[in-house]
C-alpha cells in the first residue's frame, strides 16, 4: 500500500497543494513553521478521519475559508487504487468519500492505513493514563473499525449515567439500565485492550532484542485470564454505588484504567531514559504496523515527524532499516535534508508551499 498523491485545499496554512509521492521515501525538509508537520497530519488525517492536533475539526481549516478537503490516491499491493476524500466544513461536519461516492466513517476506516510518530507521541508513555488508553483504543480500532463506535457510545452513556448519579431525587429505573448498558460496553472494551495488550506483548519481546531493551504493556484492571478481569470488573461496578451516588461520579470502568508501559521490568515513566523513551515509542509503533500487515495483509505507510533528530546514529540506522523491511513508504519530516540510506525524494518546504524537489 503506498500514498502516489496528496492534493490540499485551504488546510492550515496550504491554500491549495498537489504533490505525487516517491513509492518508497518522501522527506519533507525546511524551518520550524514551514509546513511540513501538516502534511504529514494531513495524510494521517486522510487515513484516520481525525486530526492529529487542536481541540475542533474546523481547527483544520485555513483562516477565513468556509472548508477544507484532503484527497489522495492510493495504490494497493494487488494493483487495485482508491481516491480518498475527507472534508471538513467550518460548521463542524465532516464527510468522506471513497471513489465518488459519500461513506460513513466506518466504511472509510480501513481504506488507507497509516502508522505514525508524531512529537506528542511520546505521551504515550509519560503522559497521564488517557495517553496510553488512547493509544490502544486506536490500535484496536484499526484492526476493528466497529470499536470505534463501542467507544463513542461507552463515552455517551458515561456522561449520562454521571449526570444522573449528580441529580437530587435519582431516578433508580434509568441509573439500573444505564449501568447494565455501561457494565456491557465496559466490557467489549476490556476486551479489545486485553487484545491488544497481549498482541503488543508477543510482538515487544521479539521486536526489543534489536535494541537490547525489554518492553512490557501491563493493565490495574487486566489480569493474566480476561475472564476472571471481567468477573472482577462487574463485582467493583456492583459494590461501589453508594460511593459513586456519594460522589456523582462512576469510578469504575474503562476510563479508570491504568495501562503501565514497563522498560526492563520497570515503569517507563519513571526510569526510562530520553534514548530509551523514543526507542519504547518506535517499538510500540513497529509492532502496530506488524499485526495490521499481519491482520489485514497490507503494509501500512509508516509517517515520522522529526522523530530522528532524537536519536543517535546507530539507534537511527537500526530504525531506518526496520522500516524499509516492513514498510513499503516512508514520509519523514527534517530540519535540513539528510542521507538515511533509502533513495527518495526531497520536498523543500517553507510558508505553506514545496519550493523545490530533488532527489535523494
Amino acid at each position: 500500500m503506498i500514498l502516489d498523491s496528496l492534493e490540499l485545499l485551504s488546510y492550515r496554512n496550504y491554500s491549495h497543494i498537489l504533490l505525487r509521492f516517491n513509492p518508497h521515501l518522501n522527506m519533507l525538509v525546511g524551518p520550524n513553521g514551514a509546513g511540513k508537520t501538516n502534511l504529514l497530519e494531513a495524510i494521517y488525517l486522510l487515513s484516520t478521519g481525525e486530526l492529529r492536533r487542536g481541540k475542533r475539526d474546523t481547527d483544520a481549516i485555513k483562516w477565513n475559508e468556509s472548508f477544507t478537503w484532503i484527497r489522495g490516491e492510493v495504490y494497493y499491493d494487488d494493483g487495485r487504487t482508491s481516491k480518498l476524500v475527507t472534508q471538513i466544513r467550518i460548521e463542524g461536519e465532516k464527510a468522506f468519500s471513497i471513489n465518488g461516492k459519500i461513506v460513513p466513517l466506518k466504511r472509510y476506516l480501513g481504506a488507507f492505513y497509516v502508522v505514525s510518530i508524531f512529537d506528542d507521541d511520546k505521551e504515550i508513555i509519560t503522559g497521564g493514563p488517557d495517553k496510553r488508553r488512547d493509544f490502544l483504543d486506536d490500535f484496536v480500532t484499526n484492526i476493528d473499525p466497529e470499536y470505534h463506535f463501542i467507544l463513542d457510545r461507552y463515552r455517551n452513556v458515561l456522561i449520562r449515567r454521571n449526570r444522573i448519579l449528580r441529580t437530587k431525587d435519582i431516578d433508580r429505573r434509568l441509573l439500573d439500565s444505564l449501568t447494565e448498558l455501561l457494565i456491557e460496553l465496559g466490557e467489549k472494551i476490556m476486551r479489545g485492550r486485553y487484545s491488544a495488550i497481549s498482541i503488543y506483548n508477543r510482538y515487544l519481546e521479539r521486536e526489543g532484542d534489536r535494541f537490547g531493551i525489554s518492553v512490557k504493556i501491563e493493565s490495574s484492571y487486566l489480569t493474566g485470564n480476561i475472564d476472571e478481569s471481567i468477573k472482577i470488573y462487574k463485582e467493583r461496578f456492583n459494590s461501589s454505588r453508594t460511593k459513586e451516588e456519594a460522589l456523582g461520579l462512576t469510578i469504575v470502568g474503562p476510563h479508570r484504567e491504568d495501562i503501565l508501559i514497563k522498560v526492563n521490568g520497570r515503569d517507563s515513566r519513571s526510569f526510562a531514559s530520553n534514548g530509551e523513551i523514543q526507542i519504547i515509542l518506535f517499538l510500540l509503533k513497529i509492532t502496530q504496523l506488524e499485526v495490521i500487515r499481519e491482520i489485514k495483509g497490507y503494509k501500512p505507510v509508516f509517517i515520522i515527524d522529526e522523530f530522528l533528530n532524537r536519536l543517535d546514529s546507530r539507534n537511527s540506522r537500526i530504525i531506518i532499516d526496520v522500516i524499509a523491511e516492513k514498510s513499503p513508504q516512508l514520509f519523514v519530516s527534517m530540519i535540513s535534508k539528510r542521507e538515511i540510506g533509502i533513495q527518495g525524494t526531497v520536498f523543500n518546504i517553507d510558508g505553506g508551499e514545496v519550493i523545490n524537489e530533488e532527489t535523494l
